[in-house]
């Protein structure tokens, strides 16, 4: 399998039941659509998929789960995210062993530190394992930047192949695409939807998704229209599906909106999330049903419903 990052990367919420277990029916039916609509590749246990609500049994369920499902169609990219080196490194181990194709690593969160201490917690974590690893640029909640000197000095790291840059800065973006640009073995993702068309205008090698939980299709026929050459038609997808939708499911954390997406159009989950997170807006259903059903982005057998 090539486990080069790029296209459509849906980043998976976890589902769970109405007792709050995990809903390993509805993973994988979310898991299938992705695959069957061509998802390029797919996370799971990361920002989306609620890892700090997650134990240890769940984490991995999902984790067997999902390589389960996929069956080697794709590569199946695990998020361990931890604040402290030595436990990332366990849980790297961990996902590893399990099967997971790449891993999805944030730098060390919680105490104010230094880019020599975010490099050498990268550097080690892809030391003590054989598993591509894809770093995650996430300062919305790490509090920490990962500055694009530092990245491109990372990009060099053996066994490092790729970031997730989730920073609401085109010039960032650029910068990171710049400085990496002759190191092939590397790729750049736009961690946020919104900068999925500036991304790959900028060399950015694709995007992750959160919308792609419940309409893959949408945010892949984006993606293959603006590789096509036509730009025009990617654009104007983005602006009438994508945009709209991301308005329903704003950040911080749009979990609770994603979950609703996803009860629509499969009609078989629920949208419980695990506090600290709270449920969406109210109306957010309403309002998103109806704007899916108007794109006929609702399969006719939950239209009726």
């Amino acid at each position: 399998m090539n486990k080069e990052l790029h296209g459509i990367i849906p980043a998976l919420v976890t589902p769970y039941t109405a007792m709050d277990e995990v809903d390993t029916a509805g993973l994988r039916w979310i898991v299938s659509n992705c695959v069957k609509n061509g998802a390029h590749s797919i996370i799971v246990n990361g920002s989306l998929g609620e890892f700090t609500n997650l134990n240890t049994a769940e984490r991995q369920s999902i984790i067997k789960t999902t390589i389960d499902e996929v069956n080697g169609k794709i590569p199946v990219v695990v998020g361990v995210g931890s604040p402290g080196t030595k436990n990332a490194v366990e849980l790297a181990q961990e996902a590893a062993e399990l099967g997971a194709d790449v891993l999805l690593v944030l730098p060390p969160f919680y105490f104010q530190i230094g880019e020599e201490a975010v490099f050498a917690h990268f550097k080690t974590i892809a030391e003590s394992v054989d598993t591509p690893i894809m770093m995650y640029n996430f300062p919305g909640t790490t509090k920490i930047t990962m500055s694009p000197p530092l990245v491109a000095r990372l990009a060099q790291v053996d066994g490092i192949i790729g970031i997730k840059n989730s920073y609401d800065s085109v010039m960032h973006l650029r910068e990171l695409v710049r400085l990496t640009k002759d190191i092939k073995t590397f790729s750049v993702i736009a961690g946020l939807e919104d900068l999925l068309l500036p991304g790959l205008m900028l060399g950015a090698r694709g995007s992750v998704s959160g919308l792609s939980n419940f309409i893959p299709q949408v945010l892949v026929e984006v993606y293959s229209r603006y590789r096509s050459g036509d730009i025009s038609g990617a654009a104007d997808l983005f602006n009438r599906v994508v945009i709209p939708l991301k308005v329903l499911a704003p950040p911080p954390e749009p979990i609770s909106a994603l979950k609703i997406g996803v009860k629509l159009v499969s009609g078989r989950t629920n949208t419980m999330v695990r506090y600290p997170l709270l449920d969406a807006a109210q109306g957010t259903e309403e309002k998103m049903g109806a704007f899916l059903r108007e794109q006929a982005l609702i399969p006719q057998s939950q239209a009726a419903k």
